[in-house]
């Protein structure tokens, strides 16, 4: 099976044999590999017009929601944070959908 990829702006996200992998390529520091069934994602927006952020992190349950995590799932360590137009929020989420089935999890 083929990559699973997304690219937006200077975002790249791929799954490839059940390891999800984010790619910041302006910042290095902004790297982040998992392995699938451990990944959450929340989306949180402060104020509807504005832009919101994406969190990308590491869950308790690997049976909770893949993507539209409750915060409380995460496990907080480390978690980048990409800042998302809710215009484009739409494209994530179709990405995800298509993640979560791999992973054979659910969106919220």
């Amino acid at each position: 099976m083929d990559p699973l990829t997304f690219d937006y702006e200077n975002l790249h996200l791929r799954v490839d044999r059940g390891v999800f992998e984010l790619f910041n390529l302006d910042s290095a520091e902004s790297t982040f590999r998992i392995p699938l069934h451990w990944l959450g994602m929340l989306v949180h927006y402060k104020k509807p017009d504005r832009p919101g952020e994406l969190f990308f992190g590491v869950v308790r349950d690997p049976h909770v929601a893949l993507y539209g995590t409750d915060r409380l799932a995460f496990r907080y360590r480390y978690c980048p944070a990409v800042r998302v137009p809710p215009g484009d929020e739409p494209l994530f989420r179709a990405y995800f959908t298509q993640v979560a089935v791999l992973a054979d999890r659910r969106v919220a």
